[in-house]
């Protein structure tokens, strides 16, 4: 991965996951950068969420400090203050403003935040602050993720090497809203606040919440970006020929995290793309992709790689919008399974594909142009057992 010029990343353990994993994260620009973020759409925000919308609002951060383990979720006021005595410590430390330091957690809801222990790591936290730390960073993050989740890419700006890269986390609780998630985004290039946020939200809007494993969504889901604008190029606007441009590599960043999140969605073994066209909306087209792609019989079945084509029609059919069946096409990858009302061919030439890691799965409604597309997985013994266990 390459790194983002301009930012240190660091990762250790602050004692908070057990055999002295790593579990505190640093992310530290070298100068202010302009920053936005977007949040859970839930209405039980954890504490550090409270305080970064609070300062993500002045489009300026210069620091991240992320602790896994504890969520820093619905523990009242001591909750509130404890994130904002870890930024504190972490601010004195740097020497910078508080109000450029944002929390972030991720872990069990309703535990008192070991902030003691989080402060007391932050010497080691920024003695190990590297600028090839991407795995470090990331692995600090990580609950029951099975693997770091770290990506960059690099485009050219003004005869200048662009980069962006991308930490994340990311298993279970999974659904659109921001799922349950974190990723943190960090880029060298000079692009004005509203602009960024308008190429985040766009961005996010075809990865992260365009992403389902469990129809859950959490407490403090969060991505932030920042661009501390160090290649030096001319300030980026939506009317700049460099805004598309970011627009499109940002999207495929996030689309390589959000995938990466859905293949390691607890006991996933299947990552499967819903896509449907053909519709007469794009809200039509999303409303069908969403019920196909959270339909627990149809999650199950491709987890047993079942090629159950009728469960895939029938959720269609219950998705509150009007089809006409005979119009409707299903493929499995480039098999047609369903035409004109029933099925295509015999199962024996379409069953393989269910056996396949990753496929895809387009149901044509014969309706208009619109279409959506989003990525879900299957549903395992082995995310009952994750998830029946997790605090024990």
């Amino acid at each position: 991965m390459e790194s983002t010029p301009g930012f240190l990343l660091s990762g250790v353990s602050a004692g908070l996951k057990k055999k002295e994993k790593r579990d505190l994260a640093l992310i530290l620009s070298e100068v202010p950068a302009c920053a936005s973020a977007i949040f859970t759409k839930n209405l039980v925000k954890a504490a550090p969420l409270l305080v970064a919308e609070q300062r993500i609002a002045s489009g300026r951060c210069q620091a991240i400090i992320i602790n896994s383990v504890n969520a820093n979720a619905c523990t009242g006021k001591k909750g509130y203050e404890d994130a904002l005595d870890v930024a504190k410590a972490l601010s004195a430390r740097l020497g910078i403003s508080e109000s450029l330091v944002i929390p972030s957690s991720t872990g069990v809801i309703g535990k008192k935040l070991p902030a003691g222990k989080i402060k007391k790591s932050i010497p080691r936290l920024l003695k190990g602050l590297g600028e090839d730390n991407a795995r470090e960073a990331a692995e600090a993050i990580m609950t029951t993720d099975a693997f770091p989740k770290y990506a960059s890419r690099q485009f050219s700006v003004e005869g200048k090497t662009a980069t962006v890269s991308a930490i994340g986390k990311g298993a279970g609780m999974i659904c659109p809203d921001m799922a349950t998630m974190l990723c943190f985004i960090m880029t060298d290039l000079d692009i004005r606040q509203q602009s960024l946020s308008n190429a985040l939200l766009a961005a996010a809007d075809c990865s992260f919440n365009a992403m389902t494993v469990d129809g859950d969504t959490s407490t403090n889901d969060s991505v932030f970006i920042l661009a501390n604008g160090v290649l030096g190029n001319q300030e980026i606007t939506e009317e700049s020929e460099n805004y598309e441009k970011f627009v499109e590599v940002l999207s495929s960043l996030c689309g390589e995290i959000a995938e990466m999140i859905v293949a390691d969605g607890e006991g996933t073994t299947k990552v499967v793309r819903i896509r449907v066209t053909e519709a007469r909306t794009n809200k039509d087209a999303e409303k069908i992709a969403r019920t196909i792609a959270t339909s627990q019989l149809v999650k199950t079945a491709f987890y047993g790689e079942d090629a159950n084509w009728g469960r895939i029609v029938a959720a269609a059919g219950r998705a509150g919008v009007k089809i006409d069946l005979g119009k409707i096409k299903l493929y499995f990858d480039e098999s047609k399974v369903f035409s004109e009302g029933v099925r295509f061919q015999p199962e024996s030439r379409f069953a393989h594909v269910f056996k396949k890691p990753s496929f895809t799965v387009t149901l044509t409604l014969g309706e208009g142009k619109a279409a959506y597309s989003l990525l879900t997985s299957d549903l395992s013994h082995k995310y009952v057992s994750i998830n029946s266990d997790y605090r024990t």
